[in-house]
């Protein structure tokens, strides 16, 4: 390969990066190694997703000896928040944290701003509250203990 064909091809990569831009939020709460640490399991990164604008969607998930595991973590950035019915962080993540009939809310003391988990067998909701917004997790088979580190590691800047 010639040293021109090599100097184009290093500028379209260069070009292809550039242009996706900077990490989509949630991207930037939970990494790889956070997840596997806080749950033991290595998880396959289905891709950050951009739902709309100050809205964003990391999903991972794990299939092996313990069956099938799945993390969603859905950041809402505060310019979404206050287009929202809710208007507030503090009442957007009230909304969020809301539990269903039969289900019971409690707080995870010392996370983020402040953070609440809803068991609903086999799943759990964590929703943590962030100086820069809020953080919605659903988990799939994942236990107490490893839903409440998945929350601390999304909390912490």
């Amino acid at each position: 390969m010639s040293s021109l064909t090599c100097l184009a091809l290093l500028s379209g990569v260069a070009a292809a990066l550039s242009a996706q831009g900077p990490p989509l939020k949630c991207a930037t709460l939970l990494s790889a190694d956070e997840l596997k640490a806080a749950t033991g399991a290595v998880f396959k990164d289905m891709g950050p997703e951009a739902r709309h604008p100050g809205e964003t969607e990391c999903s991972w998930m794990a299939t092996g000896g313990s069956g099938f595991k799945s993390v969603s973590v859905q950041f809402y950035e505060p310019g979404y928040v206050n287009e929202s019915p809710s208007k507030t962080l503090a009442a957007f993540f009230t909304m969020l944290a809301e539990p269903g009939e039969g289900q019971k809310a409690e707080p995870l003391a010392g996370t983020g701003v402040k953070a609440t988990l809803v068991h609903a067998d086999p799943q759990f909701l964590a929703v943590v509250q962030r100086a820069d917004g809020v953080a919605r997790i659903v988990a799939n088979n994942l236990t107490k203990a490893q839903i409440s580190a998945v929350a601390k590691a999304v909390a912490t800047p």
